[in-house]
């Protein structure tokens, strides 16, 4: 067999991974994105929230406090999963606190938007849940992607790094209770 067909068969073939790899490299790093995508959706949602739960508990309680406040403030947009994170863990126990606030008014735990509140709450939550488990799951899916041989080898000269996964702490682990 000619030497010159053979190099250009391995040559070929090498090409062939690269392109392969290189498509599939970026095919779960936009999924990944994407999945922090619906993240940030659902935050935001829960985020959206945080109005309508504001004035229903000055509106029974006259309570202007700190924490009301700090969740007000919470609404931002971070775009970096870390500082995400770190958002939700102090934004889950700033609600945490304003729900056992709620806690001390029967009047208010019986109003219609409490109820509604509630209800949308709930949702919310298992809405952000799903959305942090698929986030992962694109996360670990990506980064073993890049990570394996010889993989690495071509994601570190795509300029390839691995994603953060969306970790919470204890707190924020815990979906907020209203018992009603």
């Amino acid at each position: 067999m000619n030497p010159t067909i053979v190099v250009s068969i391995v040559i070929a073939v090498i090409l062939l991974y690269v392109i392969i790899t290189y498509n599939r490299i970026v095919h779960a790093r936009n999924m990944n994105k994407e999945a922090f995508s619906n993240v940030d959706v659902a935050l935001k949602q829960r985020y959206d929230l945080i109005p309508n739960l504001v004035e229903t508990v000055k509106g029974y309680a006259n309570y202007e406090g700190d924490i009301l406040e700090k969740v007000a403030k919470l609404r931002s947009d971070v775009t970096n999963i870390n500082e995400r994170s770190g958002l939700e863990t102090n934004f889950t126990s700033d609600i945490k606190s304003i729900l056992a606030i709620m806690e001390n008014y029967p009047d208010l735990k019986a109003s219609e938007g409490f109820i509604k509140f509630q209800d949308n709450l709930v949702k919310v939550e298992e809405t952000i849940e799903n959305a942090r488990r698929y986030y992962n799951g694109t996360t670990r899916n990506y980064n073993i992607l890049i990570q394996k041989f010889p993989n690495n080898i071509l994601a570190k000269l795509f300029g390839c790094k691995e994603t953060e996964f969306f970790e919470v702490d204890l707190v924020t682990r815990q979906t907020p209770k209203v018992n009603m």
